[in-house]
C-alpha cells in the first residue's frame, strides 16, 4: 500500500463516514495536502480540528513518512 492509500485508510479510522482527500503536492512522497470534510468539526475551533487530524496521522509524522502536511478541515457547510 502506498503512503497516500495508507494515510487515507488511517484517517478513515478516525473519520469513518467523512470525505477525505490526500494529495502528494510535490510528487516527492513527503509533502501532502489533506482535505477532510466532517460533521465532527462542527462547533470546534480550527486549532482543535488540526489536533484531531494530527492525532490521526501521528504514526506517519513520527516515523518521518510525512515531512509536511497542509490541512483543509471543514464541515459539510464549509465552515
Amino acid at each position: 500500500m502506498d503512503i497516500i492509500e495508507a494515510a487515507k485508510s488511517q484517517l478513515k479510522t478516525f473519520f469513518p463516514n467523512d470525505e477525505i482527500e490526500v494529495i502528494d503536492e510535490r510528487g516527492d512522497g513527503r509533502h501532502f495536502f489533506i482535505r477532510i470534510t466532517s460533521e465532527k468539526f462542527a462547533g470546534i475551533s480550527r486549532l482543535e480540528r488540526g489536533r484531531m487530524a494530527h492525532k490521526a496521522l501521528d504514526g506517519f509524522i513520527q516515523k518521518g513518512l510525512m515531512h509536511a502536511v497542509r490541512l483543509e478541515l471543514k464541515t459539510p457547510n464549509n465552515d
